[in-house]
C-alpha cells in the first residue's frame, strides 16, 4: 500500500468520522467557495527586517519556501447583534439542526463559538487539563472545532500548502475554526496539536493568531 507523503506545514486531515462532523457534513449544501487570487506571498518582505534568531523553526521553514500563491475564502457572517434584519433573516434560513444545535452549516465561526462556549477559551486556561470533568468539556468542544475543520477541508485542495491570508477579513473564519481546534487540542494532546500550530504559520506567516507562540516556548512546557 503507497503511503502518502505529506508536505510539512500542510494542513493536516481530519476524518469525518464524529457524529457531529458527519451531521454537519450531511446538512451542507456545498461547500464554501475558495479561489486562488492574483495576490503572492513574499517571504523576503515578511522577515527581512527580523534577525534569524527571531524567527522561531516554523517560520525559518516558511521564509526558506519562497513565493506561495494566496487563496481567499467565501464567508458566512455570524450575526453578532449590529447586521441589519435581512441579513439577520438571510443568516437563520439557512440554518439546520446539528446534534441538537441550530446553525448554518457553512458558518466557521459558529463551529469555533461552539467550541470555546463548551470547552472554555483556552486564553483563560492554556494549560492541560487537570480532572475528569475538564477533559470531557474540552472533548465535546474538540468535536465541534472538527466539525468546522470538516467543512472548511470541503473547499480546500488537499494537501494544502498555500497562503490563507489572515489579513483578508473574509478569511479569518478559517483561521479561527483551524485554531479552536489546535488550542483545545493541545490542551488534550499537545504533541499533536503542533502540526495544526504549524500549519496556522504556513497558513499566514504575517498574523496567524499566535500559533508561533507554541514554537517560542520552553520544550518543557509543551508536554507529551
Amino acid at each position: 500500500m503507497e503511503i502518502l507523503q505529506v508536505p510539512r506545514g500542510a494542513v493536516p486531515w481530519i476524518a469525518p468520522t464524529g457524529l457531529v462532523a458527519g451531521q454537519a457534513l450531511r446538512q451542507l449544501d456545498r461547500p464554501l467557495l475558495a479561489w486562488r487570487t492574483e495576490q503572492r506571498f513574499d517571504p523576503a518582505q515578511c522577515y527581512d527586517d527580523n534577525p534569524a534568531g527571531s524567527l522561531t523553526t516554523p517560520e525559518r521553514e516558511v521564509r526558506a519556501l519562497g513565493a506561495r500563491a494566496e487563496w481567499r475564502m467565501e464567508r458566512i457572517w455570524l450575526p453578532d447583534g449590529e447586521e441589519s434584519e435581512q441579513d439577520r433573516e438571510a443568516y437563520e434560513s439557512g440554518c439546520r439542526e446539528i446534534c441538537g444545535r441550530f446553525l448554518h452549516p457553512q458558518c466557521l465561526d459558529a463551529y469555533a463559538e461552539l467550541a470555546y462556549s463548551l470547552a472554555g477559551d483556552p486564553e483563560d486556561n492554556p494549560g492541560q487539563a487537570s480532572s475528569d470533568e475538564e477533559r470531557e468539556a474540552i472533548t465535546h468542544g474538540l468535536e465541534w472545532a472538527a466539525a468546522g475543520v470538516c467543512v472548511l477541508q470541503q473547499s480546500l485542495p488537499w494537501p494544502f500548502t498555500e497562503c490563507l491570508p489572515y489579513g483578508e477579513i473574509d478569511n479569518r473564519p478559517a483561521h479561527r475554526v483551524l485554531f479552536a481546534y489546535a488550542a483545545l487540542l493541545y490542551r488534550l494532546h499537545p504533541r499533536k496539536a503542533m502540526a495544526w500550530f504549524r500549519a496556522l504559520v504556513y497558513l499566514s506567516p504575517l498574523d496567524n493568531l499566535g500559533a508561533r507562540l507554541y514554537f517560542a516556548a520552553p520544550k518543557t512546557s509543551v508536554g507529551n
